[in-house]
């Protein structure tokens, strides 16, 4: 946590990009991966869906939306674009050599839990350690159906994928009994380097995100700042867990805001508006999406120093 009042870090969002990227020139995104490490930014990250169903875009989107901004639940077209995320991260780690990689979010009880612990210590391993991985259950109820997972059991499996990595990751042979996976004497390998893979959460200070976060996260991804009671129900939970709160990461969403429907959002001014605030609510890592500021992938080199430079003035 940002105790102290430093600058925050900067990661930057390789996802939903499509006003920027065409839809299949993902190569373009190995470049912008070189520039933004060259810059000095500190991850990139990726979010995903597995397979869309026809109601992803069922509440259309308002009338002045600006197609640059975030595309909301029930606002996406069923035809968006969602690459692989894993696959693209191990391209992007391919191309880079420190910046951090992040699967934010990544839908875990869509998969099997051994087979996804498996590839998430093959591809921290294969980037030395850049790994980081916020599990999710998303709200996307046709996704699960077509995936033949239940919805309503998403975040019970979501628990027990993470109690089974924490597991496979720690002994081997491993074994555990849960309810919807068992499993005896399983031999895992490679396992990762002890505490290299971060795992960072998102969603509402409720009982399930409260309890996951005090037992296995390393850090918080944040669609608001914490309010003051949040953030002493956090520290509370913390402390009953044995574990400080001030050891978090915590990121927060550097915001657009749109003036007209045909132009990209003032960088500056959302900067100059939400820094402060983020800042002295204990950010220390600050998201930005680049499609919300700027049209021209040529500018993304330029658009990553502005924005360095912004914050050595705001902080």
């Amino acid at each position: 946590m940002n105790l102290t009042g430093n600058k925050p870090k900067v990661i930057i969002a390789m996802s939903e990009l499509f006003t920027m990227i065409p839809k299949y020139d993902e190569r373009a995104h190995l470049e912008m991966a070189r520039i933004a490490e060259a810059e000095g930014v500190h991850g990139l990250f990726v979010s995903e869906h597995v397979v869309m169903g026809p109601s992803a875009g069922a509440a259309g989107r308002p009338e002045n939306h600006n197609p640059r901004d975030f595309v909301n639940p029930g606002m996406q077209d069923p035809d968006m674009s969602w690459p692989s995320p894993l696959i693209k991260l191990a391209a992007l780690g391919a191309v880079t050599s420190t910046i951090r990689i992040m699967a934010c979010a990544l839908i875990a009880p869509l998969r099997h839990p051994i087979s996804l612990a498996k590839d998430l210590v093959t591809l921290d391993l294969l980037t030395n350690g850049r790994l980081t991985v916020l599990p999710t259950v998303s709200w996307h109820d046709e996704e699960y159906q077509i995936m033949q997972i239940p919805f309503s059991e998403r975040g019970r499996r979501l628990d027990e994928h993470l109690e089974i990595w924490e597991t496979l990751w720690r002994d081997t042979p491993a074994s555990y009994d849960g309810q919807y996976y068992q499993f005896k004497d399983a031999y895992f390998s490679p396992q990762p380097r002890p505490g290299s893979i971060k795992l960072w959460f998102g969603g509402e200070m409720r009982a399930p995100f409260l309890r996951r976060v005090a037992r296995h996260a390393d850090g918080m991804m944040l669609a608001a700042p914490l309010d003051e009671q949040q953030r002493a129900t956090l520290n509370k939970t913390m402390s009953e867990a044995g574990r400080n709160a001030a050891d978090l990461e915590v990121t927060g969403w550097v915001l657009p805001q749109f003036d007209t429907t045909d132009r990209p959002a003032d960088i500056d001014r959302a900067l100059d508006q939400q820094i402060p605030a983020l800042v002295s609510q204990w950010c220390d890592i600050v998201a930005i999406k680049p499609s919300c500021y700027i049209d021209d992938p040529a500018d993304f080199g330029s658009f990553c120093r502005h924005v360095a430079r912004r914050l050595e003035t705001l902080v």
